[in-house]
């Protein structure tokens, strides 16, 4: 697969925690000037409405740095009208506003001749028990994303699952819901974006994950981060669950995903163009290595059923 790799436009101004602000703010043409010095980095990740609203002007600022888009990622939980919710308010007046916004961002993706809008809908679900009425918010957003689907077919809608935070449980939680919620909207422009951390806080295999999506056609996008499955702490790719990330990439391989990688990665401590650059350097390893898999061999191994055999041979390849 070709190796096109981006970021998130936010990762490279300021960030926060719960307790401690890192990095100090930054303009958009000061985050673009320093994705632009990152070895391997050829996209970005656009946050809209937060990091940008004029798309020609954004286009212009990119083009002269030499960076592509690889998605416009419309953020509808960051500002106080999100706080209960977006597409599943149950405010009719706020989901009215949700549709409009992601309406708003596929233009904009077409602007920035980018196919692709995703969206993590972390706001929609509950704290409590009792909170809302699950089937009507599950009917509320279904409607939503299929009337912004239908607005215009030449863009993708990536939708983003997560099992918490910031919500309690979130409603778009895991690879088959989503899959299926996609599949319920009747839009082949509906489809998931897989973030490898948040397959692991749901307890996911990321490669099964990766290898069901793909085979249903619905794997449009793909975030990498590593973390302990314990909380979504977005890691450097690889750092933790290293053996994960090879079965990962040989399923991205095998279900011929030729789309962005992207590194959501939280550069709190760290400088963020070091962080980055480790992110795809160990990217890199890891597709190295699962290019070497032989995969009429393993195949074979696995008809077997040598576990051992597997694992010594993969652990040969490094």
């Amino acid at each position: 697969m070709d190796r096109k790799y981006s970021i998130i436009t936010g990762f490279m101004g300021k960030v926060k925690d719960r307790f401690i602000d890192y990095q100090p703010a930054r303009s958009m043409e000061e985050m673009v000037k320093m994705a632009s010095g990152i070895k391997g980095c050829s996209g970005l990740e656009v946050v809209y409405p937060q990091n940008f609203t004029d798309a020609g002007e954004l286009k212009k600022l990119l083009d002269a740095y030499g960076l592509g888009v690889s998605t416009v990622n419309l953020n509808v939980k960051g500002d106080e009208i999100w706080r209960y919710g977006s597409f599943t308010h149950p405010d009719p007046k706020v989901r009215r506003k949700a549709i409009d916004a992601m309406k708003e961002a596929m233009d904009k993706a077409a602007q920035l001749e980018c196919p692709i809008v995703t969206c993590a809908l972390l706001n929609d679900g509950v704290d409590y028990p009792f909170e809302i009425n699950y089937i009507d918010a599950f009917q509320y957003a279904v409607e939503g994303i299929r009337e912004a689907a239908e607005y215009r077919k030449d863009v993708k809608i990536s939708l983003e699952y997560k099992q918490s935070e910031p919500r309690v449980h979130c409603l778009l939680n895991n690879a088959g819901k989503m899959a299926y919620f996609a599949q319920l909207t009747g839009q082949e422009n509906v489809g998931v974006t897989l973030d490898f951390g948040h397959a692991l806080q749901a307890l996911e295999v990321p490669a099964d994950s990766a290898s069901f999506l793909g085979q249903t056609g619905k794997l449009f996008y793909v975030h990498v981060n590593d973390n302990f499955r314990n909380w979504d702490w977005d890691m450097v790719p690889g750092t933790v669950n290293l053996w994960d990330y090879l079965e990962f990439a040989l399923a991205l391989k095998q279900v011929g995903y030729e789309g962005w990688i992207t590194a959501d990665v939280f550069p709190q401590r760290h400088d963020p163009i070091k962080i980055m650059e480790k992110t795809f350097e160990w990217m890199d390893f890891i597709f190295d290595v699962a290019e070497k898999i032989e995969e009429d061999k393993l195949k074979q191994m696995q008809k077997e059923m040598a576990t051992f055999e597997i694992m010594d041979y993969i652990r040969s390849l490094l």
